[in-house]
């Protein structure tokens, strides 16, 4: 019956919703979320995921290596435009537990931002913003991150669901608007299932 539900309601955001004419829907039963990207961008297969762990993609938040479980990028523009999805299996937390963790890691990345010098190998990390969406209950931090001479926007989703989070980074080269707008706004119009859904 919930099957037949998200079906309908997937049927009927197609159909009325601008947006959506022009992306598909890409729907990860194992994580519990529904989300739409431009007809240009693919879903990520395992050895993407796994290039992408292996290579130690720099991620602001949760440190320089994550277990991706879903991926999604734009092999036809060059210019490295990806986002990758990380679990991060807990408990529902309190408004003021979201709050305080929300807290340490713009403090987190604030002071990382002021520090001068790096570990040798570690990226270079500059906050540029952070916003908390309370009723999506959604964490975006937008950060450069500078490594070996090349630097790239990292944008971080932390998405607070009833079992634990689910972390959305996309990568995308700092002068490229549209892709850090379509990552915004894929994001930002998640689907959660309801078990997962806060």
């Amino acid at each position: 019956m919930r099957f037949l539900i998200f079906i309908i309601t997937l049927g009927v955001m197609v159909v009325f919703a601008a947006p959506a004419k022009a992306s598909l829907p890409y729907y990860n039963p194992d994580v519990g979320y529904t989300i739409w990207l431009p007809k240009s961008w693919s879903e990520a297969g395992h050895s993407y995921l796994k290039w992408a762990e292996q290579s130690q993609k720099p991620v602001p938040v949760q440190g320089d290596t994550s277990n991706w479980k879903a991926g999604y990028f734009s092999p036809t523009d060059g210019h490295g435009r990806s986002l990758l999805v990380e679990v991060k299996p807990g408990r529902r937390m309190s408004t003021t537990a979201i709050s305080n963790f929300n807290r340490f890691i713009v403090k987190t990345l604030s002071r990382m931002s002021d520090q001068e010098t790096f570990e040798a190998g570690r990226s270079k990390v500059v906050l540029k913003d952070a916003t908390y969406f309370k009723e999506k209950k959604v964490l975006r931090v937008e950060a450069e991150m500078s490594k070996a001479g090349q630097t790239v926007l990292s944008l971080t989703y932390i998405v607070y669901t009833r079992t634990g989070m689910l972390t959305f980074v996309g990568y995308v080269d700092p002068a490229d608007v549209q892709a850090k707008l379509t990552i915004d706004k894929a994001v930002l119009s998640l689907y959660l299932d309801d078990d997962v859904r806060y």
